[in-house]
């Protein structure tokens, strides 16, 4: 067959465009790049990336379900930076990890992260730093942990003290020293309330998300505050003033005090008498609180969380009293007699915990209320202890000639250990604003407020009722006196919070 000049210039014609169909089919090598490698982290869903768009030129593998694992163990094959050979290097500032992908900072998968950083991401004014890459080196497992350090500063509820220490001016009866109601006599510490002072603390948390979204997960914290003391001195010389421990006379039921503990007695001459009182109140206290949190209200943006759990609380109280008089004649010191009194009582609260906590995200803001109740048990443990220890002075030489059990407060009647386990039930309210400085570390302040219904406090275990026949190590004579009963009343702990938190 022949062929005319037409069908030549026509063949050459559909030859180019039977290569053109060809090469038209085939995506362009420029896609054919990162964009369209199998996801190796295995991300559900990757927004905001051109090449994921294109279906028909995807290579990617269909999406995971999301209860299937999504993140391998290990690093990452496809994206190991050779900077990354040591460990300092896996969190270098600046060296970024290459190739570049979706998986890193341009990554908003709602599948994957927690609100908070997918709120983080998704804001205007987030800041594009180097920290943002290195999830491509976490694990499944330790990259739902996060861990919070936060400074405290709280004040707790005060506590009431009865009449322990009192001044006479110089001049009044021995006998009439120290007496509350006598002419004169003033209450120098006790007999009112003792505020609880602000003080310094610490809390620390870590929790676990059992998934990606954060709708379930376990935390535990620790709340400790700073020991707290209130501390009370007076000296006196020449019965100017006379120091004295108030109490009520168990045998005549009147108001009587202590110059000079017994088996001494206040020198007829006051200049003969030197004196000091000294007094101690020590408190401490501290929490531990470990819950369940599982998301009834699960938003792109909220969380509403019933949490459960187990709550611990401890308070501990000491109040020592000691007074001290010494007798000299003829400029020279003879007796010496030191009477002390020790209060002290440790409430533990175990219970079981429930409640509930709302969060919302908002860019890099976030806000938390926190609401709980526990109910459970108070163990309060309470220790009383006295003595009166007598010594002598003889030339440049000091001997001590005996200790008596009992001081004044104290005696063998009401001295001793006891332990009593009661109902009780705490309540606890927070509120948290935190701002995302990155997006795994954010910036944290707060309010909490506590309330515990049951415990003992030292001060309230005081009898002021006392039968001196004890004094000095005597026999008893007449009523037993003090006696001990616990008193229990409320506690309270609120303050301010500073601190930081890190999700890994």
């Amino acid at each position: 067959m022949s062929t005319g000049p037409g069908q030549l210039v026509a063949l050459p014609r559909l030859v180019v465009a039977l290569a053109l169909a060809i090469v038209g089919a085939a995506p362009a090598s420029g896609e054919v790049g990162v964009a369209q490698q199998p996801d190796p982290l295995g991300y559900p869903t990757s927004l905001g990336d051109e090449a994921d768009d294109r279906a028909a030129t995807s290579a990617w593998p269909p999406p995971k379900r999301a209860d299937e694992p999504q993140v391998p163990g290990g690093l990452d094959p496809y994206r190991y930076p050779d900077h990354a050979d040591s460990p300092a290097g896996l969190l270098a500032w600046h060296a970024e990890p290459v190739p570049a992908s979706c998986c890193d900072r341009n990554l908003v998968d709602e599948a994957w992260m927690g609100p908070g950083e997918l709120a983080y991401r998704l804001s205007t004014n987030r800041c594009w730093c180097s920290r943002d890459h290195t999830r491509v080196f976490r694990t499944e497992l330790p990259g739902r942990a996060w861990l919070s350090a936060e400074y405290l500063l709280w004040a707790t509820q005060g506590t009431s003290l009865p009449p322990l220490v009192t001044a006479s001016p110089f001049g009044t009866p021995a006998a009439d020293a120290g007496v509350i109601g006598t002419p004169g006599t003033r209450i120098l510490y006790g007999n009112g309330g003792v505020d609880g002072t602000m003080r310094s603390g610490a809390r620390l948390a870590a929790g676990y998300w059992f998934t990606p979204r954060q709708e379930r997960g376990i935390e535990a914290s620790w709340v400790g505050l700073a020991t707290t003391t209130e501390q009370a001195t007076a000296d006196a010389a020449g019965g100017a003033p006379w120091l004295a421990v108030p109490f009520v006379n168990a045998l005549s039921g009147q108001p009587a005090a202590v110059v000079v503990p017994a088996p001494g007695a206040p020198p007829a001459d006051p200049l003969q008498l030197t004196q000091a009182s000294d007094l101690n109140l020590a408190t401490q206290f501290g929490s531990v609180d470990v819950i369940y949190r599982h998301a009834i209200a699960c938003e792109k943006f909220h969380r509403r969380y019933l949490v459960g759990g187990y709550r611990y609380l401890m308070l501990e109280d000491q109040l020592t009293s000691t007074i001290t008089s010494q007798i000299a004649m003829g400029g020279m010191p003879i007796d010496g007699f030191t009477a002390t009194d020790s209060f002290r009582t440790l409430s533990q609260f175990n219970g079981g915990e429930f409640g509930l906590i709302e969060r919302w995200w908002r860019n890099r803001w976030s806000l938390q209320l926190l609401g709980k109740v526990a109910l459970g048990a108070s163990s309060i443990g309470t220790t009383i202890a006295g003595s009166t220890t007598t010594t002598q002075t003889i030339g440049a030489d000091t001997i001590v000639t005996g200790t008596t059990p009992g001081g004044v407060l104290a005696q063998p009647t009401n001295i001793g250990r006891s332990d009593d386990s009661l109902f009780a039930a705490m309540g606890e309210f927070g509120v948290t604003a935190d701002y995302a400085l990155w997006s795994q570390g954010r910036f944290l302040v707060g309010y909490t407020f506590l309330y515990w219904t049951t415990v003992g406090r030292a001060a309230d275990q005081i009898d002021p009722t006392v039968n001196p026949s004890q004094f000095g190590g005597g026999s008893l004579v007449g009523p037993a006196a003090p006696t001990f009963d616990l008193w229990t009343t409320s506690f309270w702990a609120q303050g301010l919070s500073l601190g930081f938190e890190y999700q890994f």
